[in-house]
């Protein structure tokens, strides 16, 4: 009587466990985020918000005045522990007179920067020179909906709100303030290092 060695998993079927295993811990690790890894995050907290048409929004005092009444499918992502906010819509008629097309696309400038947040919350020249300089020009937020680069297609300014409309949609975000921008950074880079360990 012969007897034959227990039969071991094909090398594509371990491959397959441990990219699966794998594949669980970098999901569990993402799902916990910074907290994982004992750093808890303090600047980088953010809410989602969704509504089915843009008067709703409004009404529940959540999306700014600018929006329309008719735009539907709204999504926003809005950092609670700052400014920043980023905002897509289905729109395809034409933008509130209250926005202000600005002179090159995705690069407003200093002064077309201060009149939109003039607008927003009425200053002296100074403070607004001086918020202006304080702003992180290029968005942190993400979401799935989000284009990365997206700043760069701005065309109007609604106030503090750099805005795009294109096929369809219409995109929006407000600058985060340097002081807290450079502050998430630094906790993301503490992040990384640390899941470098």
């Amino acid at each position: 009587m012969t007897q034959t060695a227990p039969s071991l998993p094909s090398t594509t079927a371990r491959s397959k466990a441990i990219f699966l295993a794998s594949a669980a811990a970098l999901a569990a690790l993402a799902l916990t985020g910074c907290g994982a890894l004992g750093i808890e995050s303090k600047y980088d907290k953010s809410a989602s918000h969704e509504f089915a048409t843009g008067a709703e929004g409004k009404e529940r005092k959540v999306l700014p005045s600018w929006v329309p009444d008719e735009a539907t499918n709204l999504k926003e992502v809005v950092r609670t522990t700052g400014n920043e906010r980023i905002l897509r819509m289905e729109f395809g008629g034409a933008l509130p007179a209250s926005c202000t097309a600005i002179a090159e696309t995705g690069k407003p400038s200093g002064a077309e920067l201060s009149v939109g947040l003039d607008t927003e919350d009425p200053a002296a020249a100074q403070e607004i020179a001086g918020r202006v300089e304080s702003q992180y020009q290029t968005p942190l937020l993400a979401a799935d909906w989000w284009p990365t680069g997206q700043e760069g297609k701005t065309t109007h300014l609604c106030g503090k709100w750099w805005v795009s409309q294109e096929a369809g949609h219409l995109t929006a975000y407000t600058p985060e303030l340097k002081g807290i921008a450079e502050s998430i950074l630094a906790e993301q880079a503490k992040a990384q290092r640390a899941e470098g360990k």
